[in-house]
This record gives C-alpha cells, structure tokens and sequence, in this order.
C-alpha cells in the first residue's frame, strides 16, 4: 500500500513540543513500515490547513499511518482525524470524537465513571471556575486538563494541604489556562495496558513502572515530566513486564481496561493508564487513543513480552486499519525491474560515521526532506542486445530520474534559477528558467541521447494531465538534463522512450531515495567507479522564521579518481595506484547535473547565487570542471509561487524573500550537501559493468575508512 506518515516534527527540546516525534523518531518508523513492503511517504503536518490539505494530497495514499499530536488548542489531536475524514482518506487510529474527549482529561472520567468505571474523585478548575470543593480528600493531585507527556506534572504536583493547594492551582494556571483536574492521590502502583486490536485477545501484558525514590528524592511514586524526558531523572524509573500483582489484582485491571476500551471504542491501537490502589482497587488515570511507539514505550515493552518485534506492531496497526477500511494489502507497483538494482544499496557516508560539513542533515538526508519534492527512477539494464542491421550484440545501461517539485508546478509556478559552470553538456528548458524566473515542469534527468524523447514524454504526461496545455494554456519546455553514459551504455540501442520517462514520474515519492546506479545513473561512474545518482539535504533555523530545509540531487558522472576528495582528504592519491589504470574511462571528462531544492522563501537572482555556491561543492569532491565537461545547476524554491492563470488587474505580485543577512546560511548548506550528494552517488553503489565488458569498481568503503583515519577526524560508530 502506500502509506502516508503524518507527524508533527519536534524542533527543540522545551516543554511545549514534547508530545511531538524527532527525526530519529521518524525514521525509525518510516523503516519499519518501509521493510513490510509498504510505500512510505512522510508529510510534516504542522503548517497551515490549506497545506497540509495540498501535502497529503500530493503524497496520494491508501492509507495515512496517523501520528500527529498537533501543536495549537485543546482539540489538537482531534484536528487531524477529522480533517482525514473530510478528504475521504482512511487512517489508523481513533476518530476526531475519540481524540477530543481522551484529550480532556476531566471529561472522559466523567463519561466512564457515568458507565460504572471507578475514577479518582475531582474537579475541573479553570480561570472560570476556581471553587476547590471542601470534601476532597487529601492528598491531591493537581495536573493539566489537556496535555500529554505528563507535561506540568512534578513532586510538586500532589499537595496534601489546602493551601498547597491553592498555591500549585495559581502556579499552573498561569502555564496552562484551558484549565487544571484536581483529583484524589491514588497512593500505589502505576500501570499500563496496551492494546492492539488484531493482536489475539488484544490486551498485551500489564505494565508496571517503579521508581527508586532514593535516586529520585521524591516522595510520590508519579511518572513526571522530568522522568518522561530522560536524562538523570529516567535512571530511577524502571519498566516491568508482565507486572507483579496478584492474580486477583491482574484480574481487576484488565477487566477495567476491557471496559474502557469497549467503552470508547478505540481502534487499532491505544494504551490504558490505571493506578492500583494499596487495597487492589483500580481507578482509570486516562485512555492515550495516541500512545508512544517508541521502542522503550510500554506498548513496545508489553509487545516484546509478547514476542513481537517492533516492526511486527506496525504490521498490526495497518492491518486492522485495513481491515476496518476494505483495504487490501498488498505491495506497491515497482517501476525498477533490473536484477542489478535488486542489490540493497550500499552504505551512505553518513551511515559509514563519515560526516560532511558540520550542518545537521534533514530526516531523510535527501532532497525529498524539502516538503512535497518527490523522486522516481526507472532503470534498463539488458544484456545481449541485437543491434538492428548486426549480428552483434551489446548491453543497455540507461535510464531516467524524475524530481517532481511539490504542487502542481504547472498551475502553480515555483520561483527557480540556475548556473552553468561549464556548458559542455545540454539541460533542456533551461534557459527559459534563466530568462523568467519560473519552473513549470518536473525536471528529469537521463543520458545524452534520450534528451528528445523523455522531452517528448512529459510533454505527453502533461497534456493528459493539463488537457487544455497548448490550446486554451501556454505551452511547456519541460527541463531534462542529461550526462554521457556511453562508456558504459551502448547508446546505439541504449536510449529511454517517453513511456519510460512517464514510468520515472509515475513512480516519483517522498520516502528514501535510492542512489547509487540506478535510474539515469545506472551507467554513470564518478572518480572512475560505478555511481550516478546521490543525494543530501541540511536542515536548519533562521531567526524568528522557523526551520528550514535545503536538499540536493546530482547526476554525476565526472572526475578522475586521483583527485577524489572525501570531507577534505585526498583519498584517491592513494586509491589511484591501488586499482588498475587499464579499462578506466580515458577519452570523455563526463559532466553532473545539480538540482538545488528548498523550502526558504527566494528570489530568482537569489537560486542563481545559490546555483553557484553548488559549484563549491563539486569543488570539494575534487572536480575541477574540465574543458568537455559540464557543470549544469538548477535550483528551486517551494515557498514562492505564481498561479498561470491571474486576474488582468493583478499587476503587481508579491512574494516574500530571506534577507541577504542570512542568506550564508543557505550558502553553506547548499554547498555541503553538494558534497555529501556527489559522495553518496559513488558509495551507494554496487559496482557496474557494461558495453565491450568494461567494469567500474564499487568504490572499498573501509579502506576509504582507513585512509580517513591516517589523516582526518572520523566518527568511530561505524
């Protein structure tokens, strides 16, 4: 199926976001849901409504594997279900009712205690409503209304006086006016129940969590805050499963957390939290229709006791979402089909401990981290091809990489520009770029000789999408650049059609890019080894604007192996006199093609300086833009764009632009993953070979590794 992960994405560490997923959280995630065979999109959600409705259009899914917590308002978790079910697009997980009600606390306790479900005795308070009843019984606990995470809660948070009381209300309504539950303490056992709804019984072992009070210096054994988060306070909590009650004890709370669930009747997944009075009585704390999935988590503890792994719990979440939507599951269509693809690419050199630059890179590390960007491949490879009017026979190394920029980039227009540094080589549609400031098209990338007919095919695919292009609508100069992969490909009969170029769009998505020979770098070499296609991105802050993202995408197939430079060490000295000279490509300098997206509001004038800083980046790899080789940039913002179709009364536009202040910022991300896109082209490759039984080396990862180490820093997880 394909599936789309929809998240809020935690940016910094304070109190505010700490219901919401990091990048590691995300990946994790995307991997474990990728390795079923499912095809992953990831759509940050925390933008405006209009957004996010486009986003998770674009990513076109079966199914939305629902993670968002929200960021703004009570109804926050609520928001996102019911904005699924107006877009008719299945989802895991509760509905918006589902999410409102657990979200206020106070409220579902009154629901269940109206259905015979034994709650702690307590008030609402708000700013409105200050009155603290007289026949509460002491000790209290006082914690807000409408948060996760156990935000707000600490020591601090049971009081055993009435003026305590008072004092702990004061100080955290000021930090959370939507209002406060003052409860009885229960005094015993905290626990949790996990439930996954295909899973047999559904129920998974009880959990308890202990705290070391020594080591915390606590007096109240309370899950708080600082515990949840990590760090010295986490060293006292520790996690048992199956809990150790009685089974009378065990008994009562698993009948409880069967009730609760048929009560609110929670889909797929969920999570019961219940304290286990001193006297064996249960009372429902709250029900998390949004539990965490975090491999340390009680529903991924009371899995493992289980004997499920972590990715098996994914498996069970979709299939019970499936099953309640009619959906069949199955593996998406795959548009690669050569055998020499079906080799796992190898490592990148972030995953080798071989970090470039000193910016954070984004969740993927790729292109596809700028939101909406999507990434397709189609690859040919055949061998023993009979070439028309000959009895003999050659190989087909060829094949097309499209990069879809987000929206509808015809109806829309996205702000873009460019750089040649030397133009022995052809982009098509690129000057037009250049002289209006405007990318219309996807931009597709193949070999020397399949320029025209990839044209030809997104021309094709944009007229059965546009059906008015041409006629009532301006026409369109799609962007295809190409590199000479005639070393390789025999590119007599190895040239792609238009139907490929189409299966290259159709096949475009959000998740993981493949790299290395694959697409229309399956018959390019970098440095004289195999690798064509590689990728990276930086995520960073600009001041009072939020986070941003810039990726890169290169087709490379350039570069002498001696002067192969990988984070500032010359390794291809040495690596020159340790592979044969003999069959290495001699007569062509190649060329690379650079696609420079991101997401920070720009100006034309501004990509093409960004366009330039790319050049840098080839620079540090060891390229030095020989005489026939061609350096082509392309660069593009999603942030900035122009509808074709405006009123005649619109005679000025307006679009905002990053200042020139904080412009270096970019300079620099775009220049480092230049670096790490052109690296991870040669390193995620397998090796290939190709016409007149030429070879190009997979490039030895540990001894590039080994080299490093005599000369340069490296991180030691490899």
């Amino acid at each position: 199926m394909r599936i789309t992960l929809a998240y809020n994405l935690r940016t910094d560490d304070t109190e505010a976001t700490a219901e919401l997923l990091s990048v590691e959280d995300i990946q994790r995630i995307q991997t474990a849901i990728s390795s079923l065979h499912h095809k992953v999109t990831m759509v940050e959600v925390s933008a405006k409504p209009n957004i996010v409705v486009e986003r998770l259009l674009e990513s076109a899914p079966d199914l939305i594997f629902n993670l968002a917590e929200g960021t703004i308002g009570s109804s926050r978790e609520a928001f996102y279900p019911g904005l699924y079910e107006q877009m008719d697009i299945p989802f895991t997980g509760g509905n918006a009712s589902l999410l409102h009600l657990n979200l206020d606390k106070h409220l579902a306790k009154t629901v269940l205690s109206s259905r015979g479900v034994r709650v702690p005795q307590g008030v609402l308070i708000s700013g409105k409503e200050h009155h603290l009843p007289d026949d509460l019984r002491y000790p209290l606990m006082i914690k807000p209304n409408s948060e996760g995470s156990s935000k707000g809660i600490s020591q601090d948070s049971v009081v055993e006086t009435r003026e305590q009381a008072l004092k702990r209300i004061d100080q955290l309504l000021a930090h959370y006016p939507a209002g406060l539950i003052v409860e009885e303490f229960i005094a015993g056992r905290e626990l949790s129940v996990p439930f996954i709804e295909s899973y047999p019984g559904k129920l998974l072992d009880i959990v308890e969590h202990t705290f070391d009070m020594k080591k915390s210096g606590g007096k109240y054994n309370i899950y708080d805050y600082d515990m949840k988060q990590g760090g010295e306070a986490a060293k006292s909590v520790k996690v048992i499963c199956p809990a150790q009650i009685t089974a009378q004890e065990e008994k009562e709370v698993v009948s409880m957390a069967r009730q609760v669930f048929d009560i609110m009747s929670c889909p797929d997944v969920g999570r019961v939290d219940i304290r286990l009075h001193r006297d064996g009585m249960p009372y429902f704390i709250e029900l998390n229709p949004l539990p965490s999935l975090h491999p340390v988590a009680s529903l991924m503890t009371a899995a493992q006791s289980r004997g499920l792994g972590f990715r098996d719990v994914f498996r069970l979440v979709i299939r019970s979402a499936a099953r309640r939507y009619g959906l069949a599951i199955r593996p998406p269509k795959k548009a690669i089909r050569s055998p020499q693809i079906s080799v796992p690419p190898r490592c990148t050199t972030r995953e080798l401990g071989i970090p470039i630059g000193r910016m954070r890179p984004g969740i993927q590390d790729s292109i596809t981290d700028v939101k909406g960007v999507r990434v397709g491949h189609f690859t040919r490879t055949e061998d023993n091809v009979n070439i028309p009017g000959s009895t003999e026979t050659t190989c087909v190394r060829a094949g097309v990489t499209a990069i879809l920029p987000a929206g509808q980039a015809y109806a829309k227009r996205l702000v873009a520009g460019g750089y040649v540094l030397n133009g022995v080589g052809e982009m098509a549609g690129l000057t037009q770029v250049l002289e209006t400031g405007w990318l219309e098209t996807p931009i597709l990338l193949t070999n020397s000789h399949s320029v025209g007919r990839v044209h030809d095919g997104v021309v094709n695919h944009m007229i059965k999408k546009y059906p008015r292009l041409g006629t009532e609508t301006g026409v369109v100069l799609p962007v295809v650049g190409e590199a000479d992969d005639s070393f390789l490909n025999d590119v007599r009969v190895g040239s792609c059609t238009a139907q490929d170029a189409v299966k290259a769009i159709e096949a475009a998505s959000s998740s993981n890019v493949i790299q290395g020979s694959v697409g229309a770098g399956v018959g390019m070499s970098s440095f004289d080894f195999a690798g064509g296609i590689g990728t990276a991105s930086r995520t960073f802050d600009l001041k009072n604007s939020g986070s941003f993202n810039l990726g890169v995408l290169v087709l490379s197939n350039f570069g002498k192996m001696r002067n192969l430079t990988v984070e500032g060490g010359v390794v291809g000295r040495q690596l020159d006199t340790e592979f044969a000279r003999k069959g290495r490509r001699e007569f062509s300098e190649g060329s690379i093609i650079v696609v420079v997206a991101t997401d920070v509001p720009l100006l034309s004038s501004q990509l093409n300086l960004i366009a330039k800083r790319a050049a840098l980046g080839l620079g540090r790899t060891g390229s030095y833009a020989a005489s026939s080789s061609g350096e082509i940039i392309i660069a593009f913002s999603t942030a900035n764009r122009k509808p074709r179709s405006t009123r005649s009364s619109d005679h000025l536009i307006s679009m905002k632009c990053i200042s020139e202040y904080y412009i270096n910022t970019l300079y620099e991300a775009v220049i480092e993953s230049t670096e790490e896109a052109v690296l991870n082209a040669i390193f995620c490759s397998n090796g290939m070979d190709g016409r007149l039984k030429r070879w190009c080396p997979a490039i030895p990862h540990q001894r590039v590794i080994e080299l490093l180490k005599q000369g340069m820093q490296i991180h030691e997880s490899h």
